[in-house]
């Protein structure tokens, strides 16, 4: 089987349906999607938007999506980054937010205004050449590249932001994200987190799931599973050294919950996954 090296970050220019279409699941980051001509439907968990020219769009790693071409050519950048990535390079929460938050009323697309598009254009224009070509500190480059587009953004159209404007208790959350980031591989618990930023486990709790829209728990078992698929699908690893990595002491465990989430097994998930790189 010949496995795919997923990016730190990636901008690609498409004109095609064929590419990040055929297999919704292979979604292992956070993307950010500008189109700029033609029109397609994007089902994300269970809401859906009408995408044309302009129409700018953030999904989580941790949500379920899919697209339909309503009209071509229907042509796009797609940028994909790592967790990691946003979290150690993003320093403001405000604008980590629009990727890892989602309360009630968020909207995972915005429409540009023309103004704004021919603003941030460009900068996606830059982040696929440099993707392309790939020269000296091109990561870095496309990071600055990245956090330009967000600052337009937010400078322009402030309200498609979960967060505006810092809190102890939205720091705390957003420490609470951080902590599933870089600890999802072994046991931990909201209330350790609370403990060290000195808030308690139940206001924290409240907090976590109106900011994130889904409970801390769950958010640490879609986070683990997003882990789970992306080394089936980049790694050669067995299904029991999968599960480990990703915080599981029992494999049958692991395997039941990631069937109950995924609608297939590991193994089937991989295979599917390797097909889609053939079509």
């Amino acid at each position: 089987m010949l496995y795919t090296h997923i990016p730190d970050i990636s901008c690609f220019y498409s004109d095609s349906v064929g590419d990040s279409l055929a297999f919704p699941t292979a979604h292992f980051e956070y993307e950010m999607i500008l189109v700029t001509s033609g029109r397609a439907s994007v089902t994300i968990n269970s809401r859906s938007y009408l995408l044309e020219a302009g129409s700018l769009v953030f999904i989580s790693r941790l949500e379920r999506h899919s697209f339909r071409v309503l009209e071509e050519p229907y042509c796009r950048y797609v940028v994909s980054m790592s967790s990691n990535l946003i979290m150690s390079h993003i320093k403001e929460t405000e604008l980590v937010s629009i990727f890892i938050q989602r309360p009630a009323g968020f909207s995972h697309a915005v429409r540009l205004e023309p103004s704004v598009y021919e603003a941030l254009l460009p900068l996606f224009q830059q982040m696929a050449q440099e993707y392309a070509a790939q020269q000296d500190f091109y990561i870095s480059c496309s990071v600055a590249l990245c956090i330009s587009i967000l600052i337009g953004l937010y400078r322009a159209v402030p309200g498609c932001f979960p967060l505006r404007g810092r809190t102890a208790m939205s720091d705390a959350v957003l420490n609470a994200q951080r902590f599933v980031n870089d600890h999802f591989n072994r046991k931990l618990t909201l209330q350790e987190i609370a403990d060290a930023n000195y808030v308690s486990r139940h206001a924290l709790s409240l907090a976590f799931k109106e900011t994130a829209g889904i409970t801390f728990k769950e958010y640490l078992l879609l986070f683990r599973m997003a882990e789970a698929r992306n080394l089936l699908a980049t790694t050669d690893l067995s299904v029991s050294q999968i599960a480990e990595r990703v915080g599981y002491v029992n494999v049958n465990n692991f395997v039941k919950i990631f069937k109950k989430l995924q609608h297939t097994t590991p193994l089937q998930y991989r295979r599917q996954f390797a097909s889609s790189l053939d079509c």
